[in-house]
């Protein structure tokens, strides 16, 4: 014999409140979702990287946006000019820069010598 209820307000309340989980749980999916997207638009962003070439008399110094494969290039000279100029690059830039002997150097002395220029 199945059991008899007396009350039917428990079995609205139960369902009132796995209707609430339920949109909680279809919200926080959603939320889920644009906080991913979110996130990989943020992670996408490549830093710069930065190269140089010592050569007898100056000094060139390369700073390169592998996202948008744009860029700085700096010509340092032994009287301590500096000339800067804005780039832009192929999709060959890497190796190009392997090619010319081009080494990775450190962000900070790229940024000291750009600060120069201003």
């Amino acid at each position: 014999m199945p059991p008899v209820f007396v009350c039917d307000c428990f079995h609205k309340s139960e369902s009132k409140f796995r209707n609430g989980l339920l949109r909680t749980k279809h919200l926080f999916n959603f939320f889920s979702i644009i906080l991913k997207k979110l996130n990989k638009k943020a992670m996408a962003k490549a830093f710069s990287q930065y190269f140089k070439r010592i050569f007898d008399d100056y000094q060139v110094l390369v700073q390169v946006n592998p996202d948008t494969l744009t860029g700085i290039e700096l010509i340092v000279h032994p009287d301590g000019k500096i000339e800067k100029t804005e780039m832009e690059f192929d999709e060959e830039i890497f190796e190009d820069l392997a090619e010319d002997e081009f080494i990775h150097c450190n962000v900070l002395e790229f940024q000291m010598h750009l600060a120069k220029t201003k």
